[in-house]
């Protein structure tokens, strides 16, 4: 324990360095944004992101504009935090999404949290406009009871899986997508991050054992092997990466600029890690206990056993990580099929493309993490000492222990 502890806490010094570099590179960006916008600013007003509380909810009513159609609903907020905390303000709450109408969000009800948006013409006139409700609050309870959830029912091995994960969450943020925004290549940094985390992850839940390296280079060889193929087939594919939500988003990038391609493998990556490294434990754990049990067995027999094992996980994770993709493309199938779609034109749709594509490179990482964990297992531990289980020579009326 005292192991794990030092080298979370390295890890943690590590992450401290990171980020009061970003935040001082970050100042520096902010002070040339900042001389280069003030008499913008002080032409076109202000504008700020504030929190604020619903204190009354009216009914929802349709307003039509031309040949828009909206669904709105009439609400008075308080602003609740900032320089003009305490003041209220009415305004329509819009709840649907398209032109027609058709999509509608919820309402707004008394008590309700949200984040406003307060406009600041130049006679001083303040607009509201409700930009969304406040999610992170209960976001931060789901996953405090999910972290309870863990310890009550693992125990110890839970608070390692906890510091596992807390590590997966600070190199993903910290490594990939702070160095991705600061400009550094996203398919280097993702397969950066992939050791990190494996690394780390792994030591923090075994220690250093041949079980663990094992499972450490077969994840990272899994993975390898989904970034490998998703590159083969992005690029025959011809996918751009860009989805409608990163066009929409990216007209409003004025000093970022991101390679959509490179930013699709690494998603890619980081979404099969989880499946490749769980196979690679599981894998490299049943290969121990075998070696543990029997003293006698080779390193042949003991690459067979790591298949045979193989071949039962592998239908169950890749239904997994084709289920988690497909979960996430099921509103967009509808609507294509609502479209008067076919199979294959929807296929075709750079959308369901991608998550097509991800999905099976992903998969495929999980399928090669079998071979490749099995076979390191067997190489680490080819050499073995047989032992007899009874004696045929009593010399000095003792058992000959060796061959």
């Amino acid at each position: 324990m005292k192991k794990i502890s030092l080298i979370f806490i390295i890890f943690l010094l590590m992450i401290n360095c990171l980020i009061v570099n970003i935040q001082a590179t970050e100042g520096e960006n902010l002070q040339e944004d900042t001389a280069g916008n003030v008499e913008l600013v002080e032409k076109a007003g202000k504008t700020i992101d504030t929190k604020a509380k619903v204190i009354k909810a009216g009914e929802k009513k349709e307003i039509v504009t031309g040949t828009i159609k909206d669904i709105v609903q009439e609400v008075t907020i308080k602003i609740t935090e900032g320089e003009y905390k305490g003041e209220e303000y009415t305004t329509n709450y819009v709840l649907s999404y398209d032109i027609d109408g058709k999509i509608v969000a919820y309402e707004l009800k008394e008590g309700n949290r949200v984040i406003v948006q307060l406009n600041e013409d130049e006679n001083g006139t303040i607009t509201a406009t409700v930009q969304e409700i406040e999610r992170y609050g209960y976001i931060l309870v789901m996953f405090l009871l999910f972290l309870l959830s863990i310890v009550l029912i693992a125990k110890k091995q839970g608070v390692k899986a906890i510091l596992g994960l807390l590590v997966t969450i600070l190199a993903i943020y910290f490594i990939l997508i702070r160095g991705i925004y600061e400009g550094a290549n996203a398919i280097w940094l993702s397969i950066l991050t992939s050791m990190v985390i494996i690394v780390l992850t792994f030591f923090i839940i075994g220690g250093i054992s041949k079980k663990i390296v094992t499972a450490a280079i077969g994840t990272l060889g899994g993975v390898v092997s989904a970034g490998i193929v998703a590159i083969i087939f992005n690029y025959l594919a011809k996918m751009s990466g860009a989805c409608e939500d990163a066009i929409q988003l990216s007209i409003n990038m004025k000093t970022v600029n991101f390679d959509f391609k490179d930013l699709l493998f690494a998603g890619i990556i980081i979404a099969s890690l989880g499946a490749c490294m769980d196979v690679g434990m599981s894998i490299a754990s049943s290969l121990d206990e075998i070696k543990n049990k029997t003293k006698t067995i080779d390193w042949k027999e003991l690459f067979k056993s790591g298949m045979n094992i193989g071949r039962d996980i592998i239908g169950t994770m890749t239904n997994t990580l084709i289920l988690a993709y497909v979960g996430g493309s099921i509103t967009l199938i509808l609507l294509f099929m609502a479209c008067n779609m076919n199979i294959q034109e929807i296929l075709n749709k750079e959308a369901i493309a991608e998550e097509v594509i991800s999905a099976i490179a992903g998969s495929m990482g999980v399928v090669y993490t079998v071979p490749i964990t099995s076979f390191v297992y067997a190489i680490l531990n080819r050499n073995k000492t047989v032992y007899k289980t009874t004696s045929e020579n009593i010399i000095d009326g003792k058992r000959s222990l060796k061959l």
